[in-house]
């Protein structure tokens, strides 16, 4: 109607649901259609320590918009950190690393999150965390409850005897996995192929003349770990907005992952910036920023060059190692898999420090999980024990 009592509440900067047809022109036009209007910046903020707010500001000239430059109510704390890093594996290494750290200091799991663009990036934390026996909790869809996990398993039911490798192949090619996904698709089939190609991989991965069962049991040990309501966090940053954390992690800041690929020009470049903003202000006194290959853009737009991540110190080399890792290069070169599918060295590590006698000790060890404990107990005891104690 024609009355002008009305309060609007809201930050232009963290508008990033344009696909519901949001926009932040809804709030900025605001004083335009009503030039009595009193404008109120909200600008304390009581969440994060200066460190962060420092960063994010950096890349308020880039947002447009109502400028708010963001103040801090709490006392200082850490610098946020930017580390380039070599590969994909060692990046999600570092983070479990990190998080480690973080736990041995006293900061719950529930209190740290793991922030990506697509829900396809989550397996590669899911399986990280899994095996080094953290817990975590997805928040949207683990990897084997999205669809294409979801079908493949139903496709595979009944199947139990047959050829992993085989039927895993003819499975995810009825579901119309490509080797090369076309250019431009949408991030819901992005997710859908990412997934079949990351199965598609796993069954590969398994020893010479694996079975479907032996699949299926490989897929709940690696992905089958997430604990409902308490661990780390896991999730988009879409699904980020409103929440907060001690510590939150930004991996995979590269071109064409944030800036997402299609959304490299013009307002979906600024909503993507906004993503960006959302995830970098939901850390509470901790933040960590890493990539591998090309930076993304908004990384130069804060003035974030990074450094290359220090090496983490390797664990002594003892008796008890040396003989897990003979006994590894045998088996892998037996199953003709790669010797990281057997045991990570970290795996082999701790099992070394512990030198457990049983079956049910060895169980204890992160990274050894029912498959695995059935696949290699065995021998892996032998050969333990035949090293001096």
């Amino acid at each position: 109607g024609d009355r002008d009592e009305l309060c609007v509440v809201g930050d232009d900067y963290q508008s990033i649901y344009s696909f519901t047809g949001a926009t932040p022109e809804h709030l900025l036009g605001m004083p335009v259609r009503f030039p009595v209007a009193l404008v109120v910046r909200l600008e304390e903020n009581y969440r994060s320590t200066p460190e962060i707010l420092s960063l994010a500001n950096r890349l308020v000239p880039e947002l447009g918009g109502s400028e708010k430059v963001l103040r801090a109510t709490l006392p200082g704390g850490a610098e946020p950190l930017a580390l380039v890093q070599p590969d994909r594996a060692t990046e999600a290494s570092f983070v479990v690393g990190q998080i480690r750290r973080l736990a041995g200091e006293g900061v719950p799991y529930e209190e740290m999150a793991i922030l990506y663009r697509l829900n396809a990036r989550s397996e590669d934390y899911e399986e990280a965390l899994a095996d080094a026996g953290i817990p975590f909790q997805v928040r949207g869809a683990a990897f084997i409850r999205r669809p294409a996990a979801q079908r493949t398993i139903r496709l595979l039911r009944g199947r139990e005897g047959s050829s992993a490798i085989g039927a895993v192949t003819e499975v995810v090619r009825k579901q119309g996995w490509v080797a090369r996904p076309a250019s431009g698709l949408g991030e819901e089939e992005l997710t859908r192929q990412a997934d079949l190609g990351r199965l598609l991989t796993l069954a590969e991965q398994l020893p010479a003349g694996s079975a479907v069962a032996d699949f299926l049991r490989d897929l709940e040990e690696r992905f089958g770990a997430e604990t409902r309501g308490r661990g780390v966090h896991l999730l988009t940053y879409h699904r980020a907005k409103g929440l907060e954390w001690e510590a939150v992690f930004l991996p995979r800041l590269e071109e064409k992952e944030l800036p997402y690929g299609k959304a490299s020009r013009g307002d979906r470049l600024a909503e993507e910036r906004r993503l960006f903003y959302v995830g970098l202000t939901r850390a509470k006194r901790w933040l960590t920023l890493t990539w591998t290959t090309r930076p993304s853009r908004f990384l130069e737009e804060l003035g974030v060059t990074g450094r290359a991540a220090p090496k983490a110190p390797k664990p002594e080399s003892t008796p008890e190692f040396e003989a897990l890792r003979r006994w590894r290069a045998e088996r892998a070169k037996a199953d003709e898999v790669p010797a990281y599918v057997v045991f990570h060295d970290s795996t082999l590590h701790e099992i070394a420090a512990r030198r457990p006698a049983s079956r049910e000790e060895l169980s204890a060890v992160p990274g050894v999980g029912p498959t695995k404990l059935e696949r290699y107990a065995d021998e892996l005891l032998e050969a333990l024990a035949a090293t001096p104690a």
